[in-house]
């Protein structure tokens, strides 16, 4: 399964990445206007992904990008490094039951040390890579304090 994911995001690799890019847009405009950070987490597994639940799930400013039947990105808007983790975790918990025995991949990039929009997207495409490669199929727990 690992390597079919993998496969399946290097074949695609610039239609994701352009799609991501052209949804980001407004995201990308209040980080350079307002220094307002945005977190993009990559979710992907070999089930297909319920997006109308993924899409309740989230808030009204965050967005659902449907990337292939089993890969999504989601936008979490005005959300820090640390905020952005836990919102990820949070969908993850819920997302897990609806994926039954199925593996769910995911990648968590910031735009707090972004240089540009493309460096920000294919740093998530290329984490996401090596999360399936390296097996990580959770994100780290968010500190408590």
């Amino acid at each position: 399964m690992k390597n079919r994911l993998i496969e399946q995001i290097l074949e695609s690799y610039n239609c994701y990445k352009n799609e991501i890019l052209g949804e980001i847009e407004e995201f990308s405009y209040r980080k350079k206007r307002y220094e307002v950070d945005f977190t993009i987490s990559l979710f992907i597994s070999s089930e297909k992904i319920d997006f109308d639940f993924i899409e309740e799930c989230v808030r009204d400013t965050d967005k659902v990008i449907v990337l292939d039947h089993n890969f999504i990105a989601v936008v979490f808007d005005f959300a820090t490094e640390e905020t952005g983790l836990k919102a990820t975790e949070n969908l993850l918990l819920l997302m897990e039951p609806r994926l039954f025995s199925d593996e769910i991949y995911i990648s968590v990039v910031n735009s707090h040390d972004r240089l540009d929009d493309d460096e920000h997207v294919r740093k998530a495409l290329d984490l996401l890579i090596d999360n399936i490669n390296n097996g990580f199929k959770d994100i780290p727990k968010v500190p408590t304090t």
